[in-house]
């Protein structure tokens, strides 16, 4: 752990997320409260009451494992170990699969774990950098075989992709595979925005259920807005993968908690109602961005994101994001998230999951008026 880098994008959070008074930038969708989500469910109160408060089954509940692999095609309920967030799935799968000396891809920006893990093991990150073209970001599958070399253990996707936005096709993603099919490398893929396409015919498959060595991370904080519950889960078919993580994780939570776990389940079985309710309010709140951006294009430039809650904002005015975030959070108390963040300066992350986005708009366009259009 003494290896391991401050986590920027965590530290930024602790520090002002809870004091701002406003955020644009929360990449989650709207939570709720117990009582919202157990009126999901007929009966539902009762069981939470009922649930027994003793040590749960390290791997996850069984009925929340079969909750699970319902999101998934050709998954059973033995290829999930139930975690806390993603954080400790992200930890025990580096510690799980990785070695001192190994070369990881990394998609890039990226959330910090996705690197920082494997480099305190001891690995080589290699970045694979996204691109724009005509304010499009994309990631080149051409620069992706050029990183590849004999070393090469893994490849950390995130889909869709935060903070771009971006997801792959189903001709990329296959092309992913193939890549890494061919010399034995194991893909891992961060899908914690998954279901949230703005067009469901743009989803693609989960990387456990279309490659043997693919590992994928799902958690109930971002498309379902639950990260209260501290609910996620690792799925893959590679059981050595998977059996190594099992013995890990009794270093870490050993098991999860019990009344997360039923609530988990019912949030799933009723994931429908929650994704149509999160897309609503994605839907919304795009729209109010894409009337701002439009009317100071002069000063920002974007993309509508085709999935997922988020959307990376570049400055045409100034290259120092993080000068600007503390200045907006200083005079209007709206907390915006820094590209510094990512070592990716000149940007600023949004999101568009909650309800209060457009009060928060107001006041960033308060202080655009009153400090840019000078």
């Amino acid at each position: 752990m003494k290896n391991l880098r401050p986590f920027k994008l965590e530290r930024y959070y602790t520090l002002y997320e809870h004091t701002s008074k406003y955020s644009l930038c929360n990449s989650d969708c709207e939570a709720m409260t117990i009582k919202d989500l157990l009126n999901l469910e007929n009966g539902a109160e009762e069981q939470l009451h009922n649930t027994w408060l003793g040590y749960t089954k390290p791997k996850g509940d069984p009925i929340l494992r079969t909750a699970i692999a319902s999101l998934y095609d050709h998954i059973s309920p033995e290829d999930i170990t139930v975690c806390t967030g993603a954080q400790e799935p992200i930890f025990l799968y580096s510690h799980a699969a990785l070695e001192k000396g190994d070369e990881v891809i990394v998609q890039s920006p990226y959330y910090q774990s996705l690197a920082s893990v494997p480099e305190s093991i001891g690995c080589q990150v290699r970045e694979w950098m996204v691109r724009y073209k005509d304010n499009q970001p994309y990631f080149d599958l051409d620069e992706l075989k050029k990183i590849i070399t004999d070393k090469t253990k893994a490849i950390h996707l995130n889909a869709p992709h935060n903070p771009t936005g971006y997801l792959f096709t189903k001709e990329e993603q296959k092309a992913i595979i193939d890549l890494a099919r061919s010399q034995g490398i194991i893909v891992f893929c961060d899908e914690v925005y998954r279901e949230l396409e703005q067009n469901p015919a743009d989803r693609i498959p989960t990387i456990a259920d279309v490659y043997e060595n693919g590992v994928t991370v799902g958690v109930m904080s971002k498309a379902y807005g639950l990260p209260g519950l501290r609910i996620g889960w690792v799925v893959t078919k590679n059981s050595k993968i998977l059996d190594r993580i099992s013995v890990l994780k009794e270093y870490t939570t050993i098991c999860n908690v019990a009344p997360s776990e039923f609530l988990a389940g019912v949030a799933l079985r009723n994931r429908a109602q929650i994704l149509e309710r999160n897309l609503d309010i994605i839907r919304s709140n795009m729209e109010l961005y894409s009337t701002f951006f439009d009317k100071y294009s002069h000063l920002f430039s974007w993309n509508k994101p085709n999935a997922g809650p988020v959307a990376f904002i570049k400055m045409l005015f100034d290259n120092d994001d993080t000068g600007f975030a503390e200045k907006v959070l200083k005079k209007q108390g709206v907390l915006i998230l820094p590209g510094g963040i990512y070592d990716y300066e000149g940007y600023f992350r949004i999101g568009m999951g909650r309800k209060k986005i457009p009060e928060a708009l107001e006041q960033f366009e308060i202080y655009v008026q009153e400090n840019l259009m000078k």
